[in-house]
């Protein structure tokens, strides 16, 4: 396996950790998140694979959801991070810091 290959795959795996530090600086639809992590390389994540993870993280209680209505279109469901999300990424934070 090449170390680009890992690196991908280490990013796919720590998803749910990379959305809690994405909604940290402010809640974001589905959409929205999707284009901020191709911004922070982890392209070829689909929606199939995001809205499930969501669901998941919302279900944990880590992420809560409303839905937005707009003037603009169709309403959108905005996720942001709750306190125990915010104590489950500083958690990770603390362990990553630990193994490093």
């Amino acid at each position: 396996m090449n170390a680009n290959k890992t690196v991908h795959q280490v990013k796919r795996s720590t998803l749910p950790v990379i959305i809690l530090n994405q909604l940290m600086n402010e809640p974001a639809h589905g959409y929205a998140l999707l284009s901020k992590l191709e911004e922070h390389g982890l392209t070829g994540i689909k929606s199939g694979t995001l809205y499930p993870l969501l669901r998941v993280m919302e279900e944990s209680g880590d992420i809560v959801s409303e839905w937005e209505i707009t003037d603009r279109g169709p309403a959108r469901k905005t996720f942001r991070i709750t306190s125990q999300g915010q104590t489950t990424l500083q958690e990770v934070r603390t362990w990553l810091r630990q193994i490093t």
